[in-house]
């Protein structure tokens, strides 16, 4: 079969940017999924989990908001979805509605997948993530003690603790490259930069994925004071340069300019 009869041009993929009219029914459902998720982890007091997807998810918007910078500036992108994929939305030239709800479950389930220590169920909002630094199922547990000053029985819980957060962040990065590779073969997702391909892989996973899992599983594990700033200031910070970067029209059509160091 004829993979690259499924690829898209960014010209052409660019005439569906922000337009409504190619939305689809099953958008509905999916976003009856995704509210019925965080529905449920709120419900639960999964406060954590939701600051940790949050996080996942911005950190997912601030890349696809570089890479129209990208594609603006240089005419290609780095990566691009395509028409093969039938998206109900195209917000951006990488990023589409589905992309969207995936990473909000992606991160959530992220988080979920983390060792946690049981919560008071008469604790408060606030008290989330209060004992931190003494909690043995967080990774910043004895962070404030030198090691020096931790007996050997501490170095192992910390380690653990530590190791506890990198370990799934690293194999969910690397398992979301082997699924971003099958999706570029199918042709549902293009990369066009000589740099950003199958046979080096690597920019991808430390550029791509290691920020989103890393980012859900750090700020899931911070107090809830540190999760409200974190989240929140991040959120301030990308709807003020969505908003610049859209009045200057950097997010969808192509600007004159020619930027040599971002040219495959």
């Amino acid at each position: 079969m004829d993979w690259l009869a499924l690829t898209t041009t960014p010209g052409e993929l660019e005439e569906n940017l922000q337009t409504f009219s190619t939305l689809k029914w099953y958008i509905i459902p999916l976003l009856l999924i995704v509210m019925f998720i965080v529905y449920w982890l709120l419900h639960k007091k999964e406060y954590s989990v939701v600051f940790g997807a949050a996080a996942f998810w911005l950190m997912d918007i601030f890349n696809e908001t570089w890479n129209s910078i990208v594609y603006a500036t240089t005419g290609s992108p780095v990566w691009g979805t395509t028409a093969a994929g039938g998206s109900s939305l195209q917000i951006l030239i990488g990023y589409n509605i589905e992309i969207s709800f995936m990473f909000i479950i992606l991160g959530a389930v992220t988080c979920l997948m983390l060792k946690t220590s049981p919560v008071d169920p008469m604790a408060r909002f606030m008290d989330g993530n209060k004992n931190w630094l003494s909690d043995p199922n967080n990774m910043f547990y004895k962070a404030n003690v030198g090691r020096r000053n931790l007996s050997p029985e501490e170095r192992k819980i910390k380690l653990k603790a530590v190791m506890g957060r990198v370990v799934p962040a690293l194999v969910c990065s690397v398992l979301a490259v082997c699924i971003e590779c099958l999706l570029n073969y199918a042709g549902l997702l293009t990369w066009d930069k000589s740099w950003w391909q199958r046979n080096v892989p690597y920019l991808i996973f430390l550029i791509g994925y290691c920020p989103f899992f890393f980012s859900a599983v750090i700020v899931h594990d911070l107090p809830r004071k540190w999760q409200i700033i974190s989240v929140g200031g991040f959120t301030a910070f990308l709807f003020v340069l969505i908003l610049t970067l859209g009045c200057i029209g950097m997010l969808g059509a192509q600007i004159p300019l020619n930027w040599p160091f971002l040219v495959s």
